[in-house]
């Protein structure tokens, strides 16, 4: 259950827009090295920039984040003084392709485990609406509550993925706001899931709480072992919105 549970991570997968005087496009990796450049490609499996003329390409499991220019509603750049840019904090569970081996056949009498199987496949293909009728699905079926966080956990994480285009376009939060009730009931049962805690901070990340966000990556910080190397990711991610905030 544990290696399901890695594998559902989202606490630090969140995509915003910011306001800054003045950016350059930036690809930060995970060795702490930046490259600022003009991106000139992004895929799921790699990003372009071109530094100083020199077009680098990086494996997405080598990045820990993107910073793009934004092109504003209107099809035209932003005004110089009020550019936007698009941050993107890349989980690296979220960027690995579906395990075939979990994509199983799920019948009436499939177990727990089977089920929490395939909706991990369904979450790593993005497909998020399948893996949250599974995840229902398999509430019904037990009532262990260690099994049940599990899947609150599950639930809340594909709510925020689902979330993030309604809310983006037109401010509909309502996913959202199922993937905090859903976060929070995992929280009930293991007070001490960081990853729930970071769900939590990507979910008020994204709709520009940026305090409340920071407060839940605090608390998932307190619960996550400084030598993993979700750490390093989490504490990227606070303090990008400390650093926001500070230039407010």
């Amino acid at each position: 259950m544990e290696e399901v549970m890695r594998k559902l991570i989202v606490g630090c997968l969140v995509a915003l827009l910011l306001i800054c005087p003045a950016f350059a496009e930036m690809v930060v990796l995970k060795n702490g090295k930046t490259v600022e450049g003009k991106i000139l490609e992004d895929t799921d499996t790699y990003v372009k920039i071109d530094f100083n003329g020199t077009p680098l390409t990086y494996f997405k499991d080598e990045v820990m984040a993107i910073r793009k220019d934004v092109v504003d509603t209107t099809g035209t750049q932003a005004e110089p003084d009020k550019k936007s840019a698009k941050v993107e904090v890349l989980n690296s569970e979220y960027t690995k392709p579906p395990d075939p081996k979990e994509n199983i056949e799920i019948r009436a009498d499939s177990s727990i485990e089977e089920i929490l199987k395939k909706i991990n496949y369904y979450y790593a293909s993005h497909d998020f609406d399948k893996a949250i009728e599974l995840g229902k699905m398999a509430l019904s079926k037990t009532d262990d509550k260690f099994t049940m966080a599990q899947i609150y956990y599950s639930l809340g994480a594909n709510y925020l993925e689902k979330g993030i285009e309604p809310y983006n376009q037109n401010k509909d939060d309502s996913y959202y706001k199922l993937s905090i009730e859903y976060t929070k009931k995992c929280l009930e049962i293991i007070p001490n899931s960081w990853r729930s805690w970071a769900n939590l901070g990507s979910v008020y990340t994204n709709m520009g709480d940026y305090e409340q966000a920071i407060s839940y990556l605090l608390e998932a910080e307190k619960y996550l072992d400084k030598n993993d190397p979700m750490y390093k990711e989490l504490l990227f991610h606070r303090m990008m919105l400390e650093d926001m905030l500070k230039g407010k």
